[in-house]
C-alpha cells in the first residue's frame, strides 16, 4: 500500500446510492481502510444498469477498493457486531433519512457511548430536524439554483450532474477529515451533520453575492448568460464553442481572432450588447467547430469546445486517471468489492472468534441474497420496452 496520509484510518461506511458512497470514496483514495456495511440485498446501486463487469458502472466508480460485508440491521446479531465494529474504527459514515440510524443502531449517540473517540457523520437530505424525503432535483430547486438555469423559453434546466448529492459528500468528506485532526489532536470523537440542501447553498457564492448586494433574485448575470464574452455559441456543423473571455485581454484576442476588432471597445456596454451578440452569432455559425478550434489553438484567449463525455474521453483520457486525488496521492487499481465478500475481515477487525464467531454465523444476519438484483433487472427489462 502506498504511504497515503489516511492508510491508518479505518471507516464504517453505511452509506448507499451516490453521496455517501462518493464521501467514503474520496476517504478511501487517501488510504482509509473502508468497512462497507451492506443489507442483504447489496447497495441498490450495485444492480443498476448500465454494468461495468459484474455491477453497475456507478457502483463501481464510488465503491472500488473498499471491502464489502453484509450485516443484517434488522437483526439483534447485525447490530450487535456493528457495535464490536464500532469500537474498532475511527469513522462511521451513514446516509439513512433522520430516526432510520438510531432504529438500527448505528446512531451517533448508540456508537460514540460504545468509542468515544468515534468521528460520527450522518449524511442527509435536510438534517436531523427533518424526515422529509428528497433528491438532488429538489435541492437545487430549493436553492434557487434551477431558477437560475432557464432555457430560452424560460424554462429551468435540469442539471445535468447531481450538484446537491455531490455537495453532500464533498463536504461531509472535508468535514470528516477536519474532525480527524481534531481526534489527533485532542483525542476526541466528533458527531457531524451534513444537510444536501444546505450543502447545495453553500455552493453558489456568485449568486448569492448579486443577491446580497441588490436584494434581488438576480435573472442572469455574469456567469449565466448576461454577457456575449461568457458564453456559448452554435457553430456551423451544429456543434458549439465556450467563449469565457471575462477579461478585457482575453476579449481583445477573441476579437482579433474571429475577425471583428471592432467588438473590441463594447466587451461591457451594455446598449451594445444585443448587437454583440447577434454579430457574434453569426459569425460563429459561419465555421464548424473544427475549424474554430484549429484557430483557437493558436492563441490563449479561454475559449474551448464543447465536448460530449465520449469526445473527453478520447482527447483527454480517463478522468479517474486525472482525479485530482489520484495525480496527487497515487494508488494502484482498485478493485470492486463483491457483495458480503469481506465478513472475514469485520470478523478480524471485531476480534471476533470461537464459539461467538459460531453464533453470529448461524444467525443469518450476515448472508447475502439476489432477490433485489433480480427485481431491478426485471424493472430495466421492463422500460426498455417502453
Amino acid at each position: 500500500m502506498p504511504n497515503l496520509p489516511l492508510r491508518q484510518v479505518r471507516v464504517l461506511d453505511f452509506t448507499r446510492h451516490l453521496p455517501g458512497p462518493f464521501a467514503t470514496d474520496l476517504l478511501c483514495r487517501l488510504g482509509a481502510e473502508v468497512l462497507k456495511v451492506e443489507p442483504p440485498d447489496g447497495d441498490p446501486t450495485r444492480w443498476i444498469p448500465p454494468f461495468d463487469g459484474d455491477y453497475s458502472a456507478l457502483f463501481n466508480l464510488v465503491n472500488s477498493g473498499k471491502e464489502s460485508v453484509v450485516i443484517d440491521l434488522k437483526k439483534s446479531e447485525g447490530r450487535e457486531l456493528v457495535g464490536t465494529l464500532a469500537e474498532q474504527v475511527d469513522v462511521v459514515v451513514e446516509s439513512y433519512r433522520p430516526g432510520v440510524a438510531a432504529a438500527f443502531g448505528i446512531d451517533a449517540k448508540r456508537l460514540r457511548a460504545i468509542n468515544p473517540r468515534l468521528v460520527h457523520c450522518s449524511i442527509s437530505g435536510f438534517g436531523s430536524a427533518n424526515p422529509r424525503s428528497a433528491h438532488d432535483l429538489n435541492f437545487v430547486a430549493l436553492a434557487g439554483l434551477l431558477d437560475l438555469q432557464r432555457d430560452a423559453q424560460g424554462q429551468p434546466i435540469l442539471p445535468s450532474t447531481q450538484i446537491g448529492d455531490m455537495a453532500g459528500a464533498l463536504f461531509g468528506a472535508l468535514t470528516i477529515l477536519a474532525a480527524l485532526l481534531e481526534q489527533q489532536r485532542s483525542g476526541g470523537g466528533a458527531t457531524i451533520e451534513v444537510s444536501m440542501a444546505d450543502a447545495t447553498r453553500a455552493l453558489m457564492p456568485t449568486a448569492e453575492s448579486l443577491y446580497r448586494g441588490t436584494h434581488h433574485t438576480p435573472e442572469s448575470f455574469m456567469l449565466t448568460g448576461a454577457l456575449p464574452s461568457y458564453n456559448v455559441y452554435q457553430t456551423a456543423d451544429g456543434k458549439h464553442i465556450a467563449v469565457a473571455t471575462l477579461e478585457p485581454h482575453f476579449w481583445e484576442v477573441f476579437c482579433n481572432a474571429v475577425g471583428l476588432p471592432d467588438l473590441i471597445s463594447k466587451q461591457y456596454v451594455e446598449s451594445a450588447k444585443n448587437e454583440v451578440f447577434a454579430t457574434l452569432r453569426t459569425t460563429i455559425a459561419s465555421r464548424t467547430r473544427e475549424e474554430w478550434e484549429r484557430i483557437f489553438a493558436a492563441v490563449d484567449a479561454c475559449v474551448e469546445p464543447v465536448l460530449t463525455i465520449e469526445e473527453a474521453h478520447e482527447r483527454l483520457g480517463d478522468p479517474m486517471e486525472s482525479h485530482p486525488l489520484q495525480r496527487n496521492f497515487p494508488s494502484p487499481p482498485r478493485a470492486v468489492p463483491r457483495l458480503g465478500d469481506a465478513f472475514e475481515r469485520a470478523i478480524e477487525i471485531a476480534r471476533i472468534d470461537g464459539a461467538e464467531r459460531t453464533r453470529l454465523e448461524r444467525s443469518g444476519a450476515f448472508q447475502a441474497r439476489e432477490r433485489l438484483k433480480k427485481f431491478i433487472a426485471k424493472t430495466a427489462d421492463k422500460l426498455r420496452r417502453i
